[in-house]
């Protein structure tokens, strides 16, 4: 123990050594690279400087009645009256004394020494003074921070760099980069820290900063799209209005918008009152009602327009380009159109794009965009910080369907495919109620991950979206308005394009729509999955484009389809059961039929009866029908089932005896067991549909079954006539069966593959 204690100090001790060397070096190396020429001395100088800072925001803030853009005016005023170079950090107010900026600006690109400091205001009780000099055209920074805390100016740090980057642009933007160094930052990642700033020296006219204040700003280019495509009233093209509404709700009621504090980074829907969320969107669009009713959600029962805030995986980077008016000229009929710079400081770029935004006043007061054009240029960057909404915002690599067969293109346009988004929404809001309680527990994203769901809930869930218009399904229930997919199906016989949307509630409450799409000779399916949040909330998931191979909806009533790529593991083909089966027959179907293998054992495969039952006693069988009468998976011990167990299944579920059971199987009389070789199932095979039955005057049933294989494009391989005996207890007994031969050859003997028990 006392060798172990001795070691373990000796790498802790080293451990802090190569941690000391690793801190020391890096802030050694960056202290090197920044060192300036001339060593900065302004202690007195700073401290003059923050006095008159704390005089002057004391006198200034005593005025109530100004908000903060009207105190930091007067603060840069009053400093600019004291000598002083000073700008606000947004570059909304002409920076004063500016003429002292270009000086420097002219003597640093003609290798001249040159001093300059500039008061920059980030708000109205804090700064930062730039103290800079240059040299032989290297400029080296000094920047103090101060903020006004308890009555006084307090220093919050103070670093030093050696500008790069550095820039006077065409816009009238000193701009330049710099290399910061803190232990926090530096023992977290192992690199530094850059700081990008941009000041503009060259002032803007009022007029012009006003119509930026008024009609830019307040929207930008943050959770948005308005001002990074082109559009207009014509043709509002792919403007997202559900960001507009959060954006423009406190321009129109003066508060946040609510409804987006429900559920932020979730990506839940939220009911918002059709007025509502019409009189904020129209008080600055000119648009009709039904054109914003298709380019949102909207739910018609309720009259209400579903506003889904955005996901954790749709929120953007926090440094953005800001809006600035450059230019405008007033077109008559109260239209203004403005030429506007994207300033973007964190890539050091003063104009990474330019716009033209059209806005309308109005009489009565207020303002209306009317269009908005990006500047074509071929150095434009409108949307590299952006993220529209997606399906669910997890990216191909992060989802279960990257395995699934991808296309390549996609039939369908951008437009159609967040319409078929929005309606597997609302898909998801038509049964919400139903997911109101469920347990959602950690999981892979491609699940729903809810704890429980039954199959009376996906029946439940089938059935209101069958109310609600959609083609829906889910297993052992009957589809609800088949008549789209018929529809579809008769169209692309007669090769006329069609789309045809079918919702699938699957085993564990996962939504899938999947839309079917012919077009120009081709067809695709384009998949949306919703998933739950606690509470019942529906949040989109995935989205596929897949490629089909051929689809086919058969007389019977099956519509069986196959991909083009096969997902190794998967069916051959998929399918769903269109024209509806009675209530009588699935139930006959789950009792009796289903669970029962054509191919591992040959049950289904011969012609038997009493007297010759004892021909069909194979390995397989036996864990099946305990399934069917228990309820329960079959658990062996030690490779064994009690002999008790196990003849009691069969003996009841055929007419066999005991005698027949013994020789048949491997019984250990020792043990008094039944040895028992599992064996692995065939995927994918045949199942058996109970399609006609008949009652007998005996208390027998006959059963009418149809093997149906869809990985052989057949929903009637064979036909079988089994005849059941049920009893009171609700256990039976099968009799007999004869299999007929249809589409398909009926499976010679089964292949059985062993596995360990």
């Amino acid at each position: 123990m006392k060798r172990r204690k001795k070691i373990l100090g000796i790498i802790i001790c080293m451990l802090i050594f190569i941690m000391a060397f690793v801190f020391g070096a890096g802030r050694e190396a960056v202290e090197k690279k920044n060192e300036s020429k001339h060593n900065l001395d302004n202690s007195g100088k700073e401290e003059q400087i923050a006095d008159l800072y704390q005089e002057i925001y004391e006198k200034v803030t005593q005025d109530e009645t100004l908000d903060d853009m009207e105190i930091m005016e007067q603060m840069i005023e009053r400093l600019g009256e004291h000598g002083l170079t000073a700008v606000d950090g947004d570059n909304q107010i002409d920076m004063v004394n500016a003429e002292r900026a270009e000086q420097f600006i002219g003597q640093q690109e003609l290798g001249e020494e040159g001093e300059l400091t500039v008061i920059r205001l980030l708000f109205p009780n804090g700064f930062a003074k730039y103290d800079m000099r240059t040299e032989d055209g290297a400029v080296s920074v000094s920047r103090s921070y101060y903020e006004y805390k308890d009555g006084c100016m307090e220093n919050g740090s103070n670093d030093q760099y050696e500008a790069r980057a550095w820039q006077y642009t065409q816009e009238g933007y000193l701009v330049f980069e710099g290399e910061l160094f803190s232990e926090e930052q530096y023992a977290l990642t192992m690199s530094v820290m850059s700081e990008h700033v941009a000041m503009r020296i060259r002032p803007l006219g009022e007029e012009i900063r006003k119509m930026n204040r008024q009609y830019i700003r307040p929207v930008g280019y943050g959770r948005n799209n308005l001002f990074l495509l082109d559009w207009n009233e014509d043709d509002f093209g792919e403007i997202d209005f559900q960001d507009m509404f959060d954006i423009l709700y406190p321009q129109v009621y003066g508060k946040k918008n609510p409804y987006a504090e429900r559920g932020i980074g979730t990506g839940v829907i939220v009911h918002v009152p059709a007025e509502e969320f019409e009189h904020v969107i129209m008080t600055y669009f000119q648009i009709e009602r039904r054109e914003l009713q298709r380019k949102t959600i909207y739910f018609p029962g309720d009259n209400t327009y579903g506003f889904r805030t955005r996901e954790m995986e749709e929120l953007e980077y926090p440094e953005i380009p800001y809006p600035e008016v450059a230019d405008f000229a007033e077109n008559g009929s109260g239209l203004i159109t403005m030429t506007v710079n994207a300033v973007y400081p964190e890539k050091n770029i003063s104009k990474v794009f330019s716009h033209e935004v059209t806005v309308r006043i109005l009489p009565e007061g207020g303002f209306r965009y009317v269009s908005n054009h990006v500047i074509p240029s071929e150095k434009n960057d409108t949307g590299s910080w952006h993220k529209d909404r997606q399906s669910g915002g997890e990216s191909q690599e992060e989802s279960a369907l990257w395995v699934l067969p991808q296309a390549e293109n996609c039939l369908l346009t951008e437009e159609e495919k967040r319409d078929l988004q929005e309606l597997a929404l609302k898909a998801g809001e038509e049964v919400k109620e139903i997911y109101r309680d469920v347990e959602i527990m950690e999981g892979p994203s491609y699940g729903s991950n809810i704890k429980e769901f039954t199959k009376e809930q996906r029946k439940e869930a089938v059935s209101l979206l069958g109310r609600a218009g959609y083609t829906s399904i889910t297993e052992n229930c009957n589809m609800e308005n088949p008549e789209q997919l018929e529809s579809f199906y008769k169209d692309y016989l007669d090769g006329k394009e069609a789309l045809a949307t079918v919702v699938q509630v699957n085993r564990d409450g996962l939504l899938g729509m999947i839309t079917f799409i012919y077009r120009n000779g081709e067809l695709q399916t384009y998949y949306v999955g919703v998933r739950w949040r606690e509470g019942g909330w529906p949040a989109l998931s995935d989205t596929s484009v897949s490629d089909v191979a051929e689809i086919r909806l058969t007389e019977k009533g099956y519509f069986i389809y196959a991909y083009k790529v096969i997902i190794a593991h998967a069916s051959l083909r998929q399918y769903w059961r269109v024209k509806p089966l009675s209530d009588t027959c699935r139930e006959l179907t789950e009792k009796y039929i289903s669970g029962l293998s054509y191919v591992n054992y040959n049950l289904l495969i011969r012609n038997w009866d009493a007297g010759n039952a004892g021909e069909i006693l194979m390995q397989g069988m036996f864990e099946d029908l305990y399934r069917m009468n228990t309820g329960e998976r079959l658990q062996v011990e030690n490779g064994r089932i009690p002999a008790e167990t196990f003849e009691q299944i069969l003996t009841t579920c055929l007419p066999v005896t005991t005698e027949q059971l013994r020789e048949a199987y491997q019984y250990e009389e020792e043990s008094d067991s039944y040895i028992y070789e599992r064996i692995t199932p065939k995927a994918h095979p045949p199942f058996g549909e109970v399609v006609e039955y008949a009652e007998n005057g005996d208390g027998t049933l006959t059963l009418i079954v149809d093997g149906v294989w869809p990985d052989y494009d057949s929903d009637c391989a064979f036909t079988n006539q089994i005849v059941v005996m049920p009893f009171a207890d609700g256990t039976f007994r099968y009799l007999s069966n004869k299999i007929w031969q249809k589409e398909l050859e009926i499976p010679s003997e089964p292949l059985l593959r062993k596995s360990t028990a």
